[in-house]
């Protein structure tokens, strides 16, 4: 691993490669011995992956077998995370009903908000910086110090106001019945900061406890759920697939670096949340009209909406798993491409464009025409109307897939944050605007949610990717 004890380290990946081996790279330092001075590689240095071989691959081959292997392991954990859930949404829906399952996903869905509330952006704005300064072992462990000193100010001030509002609420029936367990399932989303494994590149740290805390989950929910009385008892087991990922983390934070990690200052902190708060806010929009769905129709539309709603949304998500693989693992390599090499950078993004437009399209063309038959089989008869759900979200998958190299990739790291910030501020205001607009016109809540869905990242698409063909026109 770059920068850590026992594994790879900056120095030992990167080894002389024979001049023949490669072309000429715009960026780095020191000419190449076979360019008489015209040409500049890696200082004469190229990454190990350089020693495939044939004359012309190695380093200029930007889909390398590292971003590959990523891809496949975050996709593992990805697609885990959401399949293995599935497999137990046939059950726990049967058994509790429409109006505790719905209680159930929106605990789970407000539980997971308030977690991505309190990583205030750190997925987006840490990883970059962790990409950039994987090699530096003191920077590293002062930004994952920084990021855990955050979070916990964050969740125990959310805390307080989450106490405060379930003191006011009837606990009988809706949502309020559940409400405070939502600060139990953030708290176990919080114990892995899975940015930190993206930006070192070293995703297979955490993708087999994060599977096989799932596993345990969902066992436990198989095992012990009986009946609708039992909503609280599932959602606690659902959370607790969490702690074993974490356990995993400060293990491995305790092993690489923790004759480094200190406990951060005051003012670090406080420079943490000045420099990361833009791209929180930002982040946060990104998760209140793509994560937040379920959250907002269970308020205003009640538990029976909420869980017609989840069924599709949550099919969708096993999809988007496997697009968030792939640029999830191409989001350090571009970042760090965006600085050294931006023209390599663009043909990397060009690249996943094509994996990522394959993928959402197989995904789309399934959710269209096998939603009915989907399900029917695996939910029942009670649950139907989510099979309209998932017709609507159907051009989802690849209008996310395409678009998140568009934005994600382009836009947050060649210099155009401030207007990736204010795009996704105008989808959730698209997103906002169109769900409230159809439900005051009578519009069922679970049918207005992924009308809003659509119409948002219809927007993000369009926006995004007039920027990147325009960036494209104009050579950069």
């Amino acid at each position: 691993m770059p920068g850590i004890r026992g594994g790879r380290s900056g120095t030992a990946d990167r080894r002389p490669c024979p001049p023949s081996a490669h072309r000429p790279i715009r960026l780095g330092n020191g000419p190449h011995p076979d360019l008489g001075g015209g040409g500049r590689c890696h200082g004469g240095q190229y990454p190990v992956d350089c020693r495939r071989s044939g004359p012309l691959r190695g380093c200029c081959t930007m889909i390398d077998r590292k971003i590959l292997h990523n891809i496949s392991y975050l996709g593992l954990t990805n697609v885990a995370n959401l399949i293995i859930p599935l497999v137990v949404l046939p059950f726990i829906t049967r058994v509790l009903g429409p109006t505790q399952f719905g209680q159930y996903a929106w605990a789970v869905s407000a539980g997971t908000l308030l977690g991505l509330v309190c990583d205030f952006g750190f997925n987006w704005s840490a990883a970059r910086e962790v990409a950039i300064h994987k090699e530096d072992r003191r920077r590293t462990a002062a930004i994952v110090a920084e990021a855990y000193a955050v979070r916990a100010l964050l969740f125990t001030l959310t805390g307080l106001v989450i106490f405060t509002i379930w003191t006011q609420l009837p606990h009988e029936g809706g949502v309020g019945a559940v409400l405070s367990f939502v600060p139990l399932i953030a708290f176990c989303n919080l114990l892995t900061p899975p940015w930190l494994f993206q930006g070192l590149e070293q995703f297979r740290i955490v993708v087999f406890s994060s599977m096989f805390g799932r596993l345990i989950g969902v066992i436990g929910i198989f095992a012990l759920v009986r009946g609708p009385a039992d909503a609280g008892l599932a959602i606690m087991l659902t959370a607790a697939g969490a702690v074993l990922p974490g356990l995993v983390t400060f293990r491995f934070l305790a092993r690489h670096y923790g004759d480094v990690l200190h406990l951060p200052t005051r003012a670090a902190v406080g420079a943490r949340l000045q420099s990361a708060w833009r791209i929180f806010t930002a982040d946060l929009v990104i998760q209140v009209y793509t994560m937040a769905q379920t959250f907002l129709v269970g308020l205003l539309g009640g538990p029976v909406a909420a869980a017609q709603y989840n069924i599709g949304d949550r099919c969708l998500n096993a999809g988007k798993g496997f697009l968030a693989a792939i640029t999830q693992a191409a989001m350090p390599r571009v970042a760090n491409l965006a600085v050294t090499d931006p023209t390599a950078g663009m043909r990397l993004i060009r690249k996943v464009m094509l994996m990522v437009g394959c993928v959402g399209l197989a995904g789309g063309l399934v959710m269209g025409f096998a939603a009915d038959l989907l399900v029917m089989v695996a939910f029942g008869p009670d649950f139907m109307e989510s099979a309209r759900v998932l017709r609507i979200l159907a051009p989802v998958p690849i209008l996310v897939g395409v678009g998140s190299c568009f934005s994600s990739l382009y836009m947050f790291n060649y210099g155009e944050g401030k207007l990736w910030s204010v795009m996704l501020k105008v989808a959730a205001a698209i997103n906002f605007g169109t769900m409230l607009g159809l439900h005051l016109l009578g519009v069922d809540m679970h049918i207005a949610a992924p009308i809003a869905v659509v119409a948002a990242e219809s927007f993000v698409f369009c926006l995004a990717g007039y920027r990147f063909l325009l960036a494209v026109r104009l050579g950069k």
